[in-house]
């Protein structure tokens, strides 16, 4: 092995650890702090980095539709017409909440005072996060991880070693980050169609301080500790289940061009096995210069932008929905008889907050809270949202603003399949832990 190789992969991968994977600061890993400080010095300036990116956004779609700018027509290639309405409606919208105009959803405290917000801290999460990733995608580490992991990850999961860091990126930083770096591997042809679209929906979970504001927000903080291990432990059971059923279990298991995957079976010695690992994080590494990190901070502006783009008007509409109908209270009446079979608590105070995470993971526990539910349903309610793993606030426009294969509806119905089987196992947990 070459040793200026070893010790560039040595190097780099120790850094991208640090800034992923270590809590310096109040359990928050240093991207998240970055991201954070960044925000900080905004202030109020937040908001209207969503208003230009929105507004740039349309630009940009003009020049390349009406004056076929040809830089502009790439940077759209391959967004469907139903996108581009979305980015259209992002821009209206959020000039409505920056004009401040008289409409009620527009108006309102959680709903248009509050999307400016969010659409930020997605965009800088992702912008931030997206760029710094290369310390992982080209250190080699993911290489050394995945030939470790591969005994594991491939008979319980069916999936290639790549998924483990999948899972860990996201526990430490967001799901969007999760999605970016499946995305890549999709792409590279790491994965393969029904992978991608496996470890997007399965190993997408939020960040381990995410965990923490939902559980201070359901009034429950002391149960911190065990809402971690509890979901870590939950979302590889579960993931060993989805990827056995549909619809997963029915995508085409080929790459990206419709290739077959290329599967190479080793069975080897631990030493060997590390050795070989070694290797390929070593040779892995090699493509990590300059270029590739400014085209790397590229790639992950433009999916930050265009992530917003279809996040705004899909969490007004539903929010919307939220606020002004009892939609939401309809779907969750019939679960009430359903919790309470299973011993839930509390059951038809915790029903109407089963379902409504599917829209952003911080709605369930703001209802829990708000209904004056006993800290066992908080407890079931938080758990349960942390794994449906779905939601469209952030997660579910990553998915759709990605190059991988799923559309609203499967999302839907995978959040619906994963909402199922979790109900009985968080029930179960809830009532040993109670």
């Amino acid at each position: 092995m070459n040793t200026k190789s070893v010790s560039k992969f040595v190097l780099l991968s120790l850094i991208g650890v640090f800034l992923f994977f270590v809590p310096v600061q109040n359990s928050k890993v240093p991207v998240v702090l970055i991201t954070d400080t960044i925000k900080a010095l905004l202030g109020p300036a937040l908001g209207l980095v969503v208003v230009i990116s929105c507004t740039l956004l349309v630009l940009g779609l003009i020049g390349a539709r009406a004056f076929h700018i040809k830089a502009l027509e790439q940077y759209y290639s391959g967004d469907p017409v139903i996108k581009m309405g979305f980015f259209l409606a992002s821009a209206i919208l959020v000039w409505m909440v920056t004009l401040n105009v008289d409409l009620p959803f527009i108006q309102h405290p959680e709903i248009g005072g509050k999307i400016l917000t969010l659409a930020s801290t997605v965009f800088f999460t992702i912008a931030l996060a997206g760029t710094l990733v290369i310390f992982i995608i080209r250190s080699g580490i993911v290489e050394f991880v995945s030939v470790l992991c591969e005994p594991i990850m491939r008979p319980i999961f069916k999936l290639p070693g790549e998924a483990a860091i999948n899972m860990i990126s996201s526990f430490v930083s967001s799901a969007s980050v999760g999605v970016y770096f499946t995305e890549q591997y999709y792409t590279q042809k790491a994965y393969t169609t029904r992978q991608a679209c496996a470890v997007v929906t399965n190993f997408s979970v939020i960040s381990v301080g995410y965990i923490g504001v939902l559980a201070s927000i359901a009034g429950i903080e002391e149960m911190y500790g065990v809402l971690l291990i509890a979901s870590f432990v939950l979302v590889l059971v579960m993931g060993a289940i989805m990827i056995r059923i549909p619809p997963l279990s029915m995508i085409p298991d080929t790459c990206i061009d419709g290739s077959a995957p290329v599967v190479t079976t080793r069975k080897m010695s631990f030493s060997e096995r590390f050795r070989l690992a070694v290797e390929q994080g070593a040779a892995r590494s090699e493509q990590f210069t300059a270029k590739a990190f400014l085209q790397n901070f590229l790639q992950a502006m433009k999916f930050a932008q265009k992530t917003i783009g279809v996040m705004v008007p899909t969490v007004m509409l539903v929010l919307t929905l939220v606020y002004y109908t009892p939609l939401f209270q309809w779907i969750g009446a019939p679960l009430a008889p359903v919790l309470g079979l299973f011993g839930v608590p509390d059951a038809a105070l915790a029903a109407p907050s089963v379902l409504i995470g599917i829209v952003e993971i911080s709605l369930p526990s703001i209802l829990v809270l708000g209904t004056g539910a006993c800290a066992a349903a908080a407890f079931f309610v938080v758990q349960l949202s942390i794994v449906q793993i779905i939601f469209f606030s952030e997660c579910g426009n990553a998915i759709l603003s990605s190059k991988i294969p799923l559309g609203a509806g499967k999302l839907v119905l995978i959040f619906l399949m994963r909402t199922a089987i979790a109900i009985p196992l968080v029930a179960l947990l809830t009532n040993l832990i109670y």
